[in-house]
């Protein structure tokens, strides 16, 4: 054997392949926001926010009154949703606690809503635990009684929602048809439905 093929040998004998890398796929990016807008009508808030979610723009659009520790009465609606005239976005009413405290409208409880006019609506709370402990409730109103509940807004100055026979919270609706427009429009769609 000639002096080249023994190193040889020798070379290939004492090393090994190169390991591979684990294949390991990347996370997917988080979504970042591309667009954002804040308006304000009356005691109504609107916000708009149009998020790259790495597949598609995605557009979000939320009117709403209370918060800052108080209950917060909202209508949502997303580019991606069906929407008015044919489908309405739901009305939601959400409590949270502060940690370690408990919501006033308890899990399953019956609630209802009513207008200046004495015009009402039953509705069942949910309530539960977010991610990072509170206590959280909500109850809303879908398609097709979200029609009903944004015309009633609409005309009216005043919700109160009813637990237990007593007023849990008070919302005010001056503003709430600007509000509730813009939202629409910021996310492709019309009031056509609750403003005509």
């Amino acid at each position: 054997m000639n002096l080249f093929a023994a190193g040889l040998l020798a070379f290939t004998a004492n090393t090994a392949a190169p390991a591979q890398a684990p294949t390991t796929s990347a996370p997917p990016p988080a979504p970042t926001i591309v667009d954002n807008g804040y308006w304000s009508y009356g005691s109504w808030q609107v916000v708009a926010e149009t998020i790259d979610t790495g597949e598609d723009l995605r557009r979000t659009c939320t009117a709403f009154t209370g918060g800052d520790g108080n209950p917060t009465l909202s209508v949502e609606i997303s580019n991606g949703d069906a929407g008015p005239p044919d489908f309405f976005p739901s009305v939601e009413v959400r409590e949270s606690a502060f940690r370690g405290y408990p919501t006033v409208m308890q899990d399953g409880q019956a609630i209802y809503i009513r207008f200046d006019d004495e015009d009402s609506m039953d509705a069942v709370v949910t309530g539960y635990l977010d991610e990072e402990g509170f206590a959280q409730a909500t109850f809303r109103f879908d398609h097709p009684d979200s029609q009903w509940v944004l015309r009633a807004m609409r005309k009216n100055g005043q919700l109160d929602a009813v637990v237990g026979g007593q007023v849990f919270a008070t919302f005010f609706l001056d503003g709430f048809t600007a509000s509730y427009v813009k939202a629409m429009d910021e996310c492709g769609f019309t009031g056509a439905g609750v403003v005509d």
